[in-house]
């Protein structure tokens, strides 16, 4: 599922300084000249000197899971907990966050207002309503929301996350706002709702080195990203698309698996990307099985010949050899390697008419007289699409194989059909006489 308030604008590039703010809203006080909208500040002289006391944060281990459910998107979970707990600030607040994620706007300003009547002095609420805000692209409610909070409560752990979470909506914000959100880890280590933006915020700056051509940054962003939430998608792609900016293709190839099979649609890229990985396999010693491997999961995932290149002919070379292999196997009698190896060669390069007809062979020596016609038929299908004329009675063979499956209708149609294709060719005479001694059998039969 998807994890839940991440900032409605996701452009931010990492070098930009935070700009300067809107005007407020209206019937409200403008913010001070100079000051910067991502991260709001007090007014000079409005902070008492001695500010309000925070209460207490709620950490029992349901409260903690139920934080943690509703981080990784799993906004039933975290509601069917959330309704277990005392009533409290932490749980009201965290009731404001799934309503919001859920879309329920209506609930969540509800929730929010409630806590702010009840808890007017208290950082986090602010914070919260904060970061729906920036979630749903409202920034400057945001920007007053924190701006409020600052005033009443000063600067608590959670309006510093907020404005690193601001941050990460702002255009150029990236690096202000994983500033903020370290600086927010560091005052209160277990400092929740964090996991997500400091994902957010490495992913951000590392898709920007990479753009800068600078992979081994990004590599580290990304593990610092999958360090404060595992498994995440963006984390894990930006990660293997730094790894095979560096060559790494071995663990890029890995990630790109498992995205996949996690649902994430890049075929196309994955598929480019085994070409590629292929190709710098073959100039490593040793590397051809590798590269082979990697040009046959190229073409599986889609990419065409074209596409391909060089690698059709590996392919094409490494089919070449199973055949040798195979024929040797089936000239020293043994039927299972023979197999073997022309099932490799048809993996390799699977409209392989030599190895289509081999195993066509050997199925019929095993008494495999279905898989023998199904062999031969696609012999003939592929020649006759190709227009390549066999060196061989083929359509005889598969007429052999069709009546040892007791498939007599069929055994006629074959055989009428080359002759209605080449009622003169080189075949022709032994087709006739087939049809001719099937004939006989009918009227004995």
């Amino acid at each position: 599922m998807s994890k839940p308030l991440m900032c409605a604008v996701l452009t931010c590039l990492a070098s930009c300084d935070e700009p300067t703010p809107s005007p407020r809203s209206a019937g409200q006080t403008s913010a001070p000249a100079g000051s910067n909208a991502e991260a709001p500040s007090a007014r000079p002289g409005s902070v008492p000197a001695l500010l309000p006391a925070q209460l207490p944060r709620l950490t029992t281990e349901r409260f903690v899971a139920a934080v943690a459910a509703y981080e990784r998107g799993e906004l039933a979970r975290a509601e069917e907990l959330r309704l277990t707990l005392p009533s409290g600030l932490d749980v009201e607040l965290l009731g404001a966050r799934i309503a919001a994620a859920r879309g329920d706007e209506i609930a969540a300003v509800r929730a929010i207002e409630e806590a702010r009547e009840r808890a007017p002095d208290q950082g986090r609420v602010y914070a919260t309503a904060a970061e729906i805000h920036a979630a749903a692209g409202r920034l400057a409610s945001a920007e007053d929301e924190i701006r409020e909070g600052l005033e009443r409560a000063g600067p608590t752990p959670d309006l510093t996350r907020a404005r690193g979470v601001l941050a990460l909506c702002r255009e150029g914000g990236a690096r202000k706002g994983l500033e903020h959100l370290l600086a927010a880890r560091d005052k209160e280590p277990t400092l929740e709702y964090c996991l997500v933006p400091l994902a957010q915020a490495h992913v951000l700056l590392g898709n920007a080195a990479l753009a800068g051509k600078q992979p081994v940054e990004a590599v580290g962003h990304a593990r610092a990203a999958l360090l404060a939430w595992p498994d995440d998608v963006d984390a894990t792609q930006l990660l293997a698309d730094a790894r095979a900016a560096v060559g790494e293709f071995g663990e890029a190839l890995e990630l790109y698996e498992k995205l996949l099979a996690r649902g994430v649609d890049l075929r196309g890229a994955l598929a480019t990307l085994y070409a590629r990985a292929a190709t710098a396999a073959l100039l490593e010693k040793d590397g051809r099985a590798l590269a082979v491997q990697r040009y046959l999961r190229a073409r599986e995932l889609g990419l065409s010949a074209e596409e391909l290149g060089f690698g059709v002919s590996v392919l094409h070379a490494e089919a070449e050899r199973h055949i040798e292999s195979g024929l040797a196997s089936y000239d020293s009698g043994a039927l299972d390697g023979a197999r073997t190896a022309f099932e490799s060669a048809l993996r390799a390069e699977p409209e392989s008419l030599e190895a289509l007809n081999h195993l066509g062979v050997v199925d019929f020596r095993q008494a495999r007289f279905a898989d023998a016609a199904a062999r031969w038929r696609q012999v003939l299908e592929l020649a006759e699409r190709g227009g390549i004329e066999l060196p061989e009675p083929v359509h005889l063979n598969l007429a052999r194989a069709l009546h040892q499956a007791g498939r007599r209708p069929e055994v006629r149609a074959v055989l009428e059909h080359y002759l209605a294709r080449q009622p003169e060719g080189e075949f022709a005479a032994e087709t006739r006489a087939m049809l001719a001694r099937l004939d006989s059998e009918s009227r004995d039969g």
